[in-house]
């Protein structure tokens, strides 16, 4: 348990698997309750919720999807309703997917912006008045750092990724003093499992550090922004030196 984060209430997007699920479970072992939100796992989320209850903390899950105004705004009343306040919003969720630039027409760009962008505003603009009746309300955006240096083959991946950075840093100075925002902006942790070894290695070679991040360093930075009360309109770079290369 942590002392700090002790009964508070952190709703997590796609904490059904992956880092979502690695994230709600450690803030439940510091002894939050979770509110576990997915789109389609239904069964993960629920994997993941009893997981967190035997953890001795209160968890419920919640079906949204997080691009639809009406179904975002009706996810934050039930939180409220459920828990009865929110303290901490890590907007996790995010799809990717490689789309070659003259194979992408407007209607995939438009489906990945709200997939990855519109649902952090959305998420942070209903979840922000519970967040500012919170003692130290905090919300935490997961990026990346292909936002600075874009890939040709994912660059609808890499603009919303991008604004969500700038999304960050606005909402900062938005809602500040009551919410802090930040981000992690992660390089190769949890490459999809069709993506082989001699992929992994040449990922590993571009970094400083010769290897590819572990869920739980990106749990660890997530940990910092939620707890470092003096952060707020940051950006962390988690790519163990990737972006310098």
């Amino acid at each position: 348990m942590d002392m700090k984060l002790q009964g508070k209430v952190a709703l997590v997007t796609g904490a059904a698997k992956r880092l979502g699920r690695f994230i709600a479970l450690e803030l439940g072992k510091r002894g939050c309750h979770v509110a576990v939100h997915y789109r389609k796992s239904e069964k993960e989320a629920s994997e993941t919720a009893e997981t967190l209850r035997a953890l001795g903390v209160k968890a419920e899950i919640f079906k949204a999807d997080l691009t639809d105004e009406g179904q975002v705004k009706a996810m934050m009343d039930a939180v409220a309703q459920t828990f009865g306040q929110l303290d901490i919003l890590v907007n996790n969720a995010a799809v990717f997917l490689r789309t070659p630039f003259h194979q992408t027409d407007a209607a995939t760009w438009r489906s990945i912006m709200d997939a990855n962008l519109t649902s952090v505003f959305l998420c942070s603009r209903y979840a922000a008045k519970l967040l500012e009746e919170s003692e130290g309300g905090v919300i935490v955006n997961i990026s990346d750092t292909a936002a600075f240096s874009p890939w040709g083959a994912f660059l609808p991946y890499c603009v919303s990724k991008a604004g969500v950075i700038a999304l960050t840093l606005g909402l900062a100075k938005i809602l500040a003093p009551k919410v802090r925002v930040n981000c992690v902006a992660l390089g190769t942790i949890l490459p999809p499992e069709d993506y082989g070894e001699n992929w992994r290695q040449e990922m590993s070679e571009k970094t400083l550090l010769k290897r590819l991040g572990t869920p739980e360093e990106v749990v660890q930075a997530v940990l910092f922004c939620v707890t470092c009360d003096y952060l707020t309109g940051a950006v962390i770079p988690l790519d163990g030196g990737r972006f310098l290369r």
